[in-house]
């Protein structure tokens, strides 16, 4: 080394304030890179799913959402170009899981319209049983009029239960039933029982986690929509 020493560098000072998500440096638009890209997105259309339900779409902001999914605004847009499209993608998904529940019933080979009406109804009572965000976001959502289920949503769901319902009702096998105000009917049964923990709680001594009631209860609502078409 000769004769002269190498003098050591002086550590840098710490720096010292914002956490580390808030010293990222903002990337430019478009899909950011590496393989945890979609972890992330998947961690802000959960964050966006808790906020909305909890604050409602109007009282909800991107920052709100960029807060609880710990990452910063500017990289949240990397994801999702606004509050109405990460709403929109919240919304999708529900439908998209309740659509896969049905079809997995429906699907299925054997042709007892009976079982598959209970076990389609007790599928999505489950799936609002374990998801009760989706439930509170449902009711804020008609308080609110936003926009959860659009029009292409709801011409889905009608084409679909026309395709399954109406052979059935032409052969007999079922009653024929107004397909708009079933789906209502419906959809009012699962999240109402679903929402009411608390008034079980208090009538019963015991909620929804407890298996017996969230039995007694799966079972009341699959007997109510099976008699409305008459299946049960």
């Amino acid at each position: 080394m000769g004769s002269r020493a190498l003098k050591k560098a002086a550590p840098r000072p710490a720096r010292r304030g914002r956490p580390a998500e808030a010293s990222e440096e903002p990337r430019l638009p478009g899909r950011p890179a590496g393989a945890s890209g979609d972890q992330t997105r998947e961690r802000v259309v959960a964050a966006a799913l808790e906020t909305f339900a909890e604050q409602g779409f109007a009282g909800t902001s991107v920052r709100d959402i960029a807060r609880k999914a710990r990452i910063r605004v500017s990289s949240l847009y990397h994801y999702f170009p606004s509050k109405e499209s990460l709403y929109h993608e919240v919304a999708e998904k529900a439908l998209e899981e309740w659509r896969e529940l049905i079809l997995s019933v429906i699907g299925k080979q054997h042709d007892d319209l009976r079982a598959k009406g209970r076990e389609s109804v007790g599928k999505l009572f489950d799936f609002f049983v374990a998801n009760p965000a989706i439930v509170q976001l449902g009711f804020r959502n008609r308080l609110e009029g936003g926009p959860l289920f659009d029009r292409r949503s709801l011409d889905r769901w009608l084409g679909f239960m026309e395709a399954t319902m109406k052979p059935a009702q032409m052969q007999g096998l079922m009653k024929a039933v107004d397909p708009v105000p079933f789906i209502i009917t419906c959809d009012a049964l699962l999240h109402w029982h679903a929402a009411h923990d608390a008034f079980y709680r208090i009538a019963l001594g015991r909620g929804l986690d407890d298996p017996e009631v969230a039995r007694r209860v799966r079972e009341h609502v699959i007997q109510v929509v099976l008699r409305t078409v008459g299946l049960e």
